[in-house]
């Protein structure tokens, strides 16, 4: 009897790691060639005025691109006394709009988005805040002592990203020096945090990106490749909305995500974008020669953009036989 029991443990575990091999290799299946294609000069910065260096891009219901700067002159990373980061606004095709928001609204730009309900949240990896803006450029909500970085619930260090639930409630990826996702509800109360240092499941070198899909997973990009994670082999991790450790896909890379209503997900690596299923991992579609890809958004066109910092900020457009447009 014992014997026989044996023989079906053996069994289930050779069938299950038959399940797990094949799922490796749909999501690690050949790379599609790409259906986008690079658009020049697209973007019209104010007459006489540099571009600067672009830390992040995301679009309003009305299709118009709030595109994160930090100053002209301040190279990739501003220093104390330089100007701060601003907030410009470009129609869908390209041309320049307004200055957006009162006052200073960032010491060094990091990602901006914009949730479903319109509102504007900024990450300050600088001055170690998360900001809340109403549209109209009015400050609702700042997080994060100024200058201060920490490790309480009410502090951060160098937070990366948000993501914003449909009952209110936000998701901080919190960051270069934490390595942790810190939980808040609507008002901005702490609830939890997770994460820490390290490798393993549930652990961060870098959360350098969050988004939610349908399903309300939380996707998040744990990034390499940086001085300051001494590590090399970006992966994507994926939580419930407790922090509870679901899963993590090792073939994908994670510098920044982009995801849409129908679960579409974008990653954005140094070089490449990769267009995903987010509830399985599989690749759809890649765009090559990206550059930088510090943050990524998507148009309701299908265009995707990709903020690049040093690299300005560059549009891919679907060629003429792949266009749709988004859910």
């Amino acid at each position: 009897m014992a014997r026989v029991r044996q023989l079906a443990r053996l069994a289930m575990l050779a069938l299950f790691l038959a399940a797990s091999s094949s799922l490796a290799q749909e999501q690690a299946s050949p790379t599609p060639s790409s259906s986008y294609q690079p658009v020049a000069n697209w973007l019209q910065a104010p007459s006489g005025e540099p571009l600067g260096t672009i830390a992040g891009i995301d679009f309003d219901s009305k299709g118009i691109a709030y595109v994160f700067r930090r100053c002209a002159a301040c190279g990739v990373h501003p220093k104390d006394g330089d100007p701060p980061g601003m907030v410009w606004l470009f129609d869908r095709n390209g041309v320049f709009l307004r200055e957006w928001g009162r006052g200073a609204i960032a010491k060094e730009a990091h990602t901006v988005r914009i949730d479903r309900n319109g509102f504007i949240w900024i990450t300050d990896t600088g001055a170690h805040q998360v900001k809340k803006f109403k549209p109209d450029g009015t400050l609702l909500m700042t997080l994060g002592k100024y200058g201060i970085p920490g490790d309480g619930p009410d502090a951060f260090n160098m937070p990366t990203d948000v993501a914003v639930a449909p009952n209110g409630d936000f998701f901080v990826s919190d960051g270069y020096g934490n390595q942790r996702v810190v939980k808040f509800n609507r008002e901005g109360k702490f609830i939890k945090t997770w994460g820490g240092k390290g490798t393993g499941p549930g652990q961060f070198r870098l959360p350098h990106s969050i988004v939610q899909d349908s399903r309300g997973r939380l996707i998040v990009a744990d990034r390499c490749g940086l001085s300051a994670t001494k590590c090399t082999g970006d992966r994507i991790e994926i939580f419930d909305t407790d922090g509870n450790f679901l899963d993590q896909w090792t073939h994908l890379g994670g510098v920044s995500l982009f995801i849409t209503s129908d679960d579409t997900l974008y990653v954005g690596v140094n070089g490449t974008i990769f267009i995903t299923d987010a509830r399985t991992g599989k690749v759809r579609d890649v765009i090559e020669k990206t550059g930088p890809n510090h943050e990524i958004a998507v148009d309701r066109a299908g265009n995707v953009y990709s903020a690049q910092l040093g690299g300005g900020l560059r549009r891919f457009t679907r060629t003429p036989s792949s266009r749709a447009t988004l859910p």
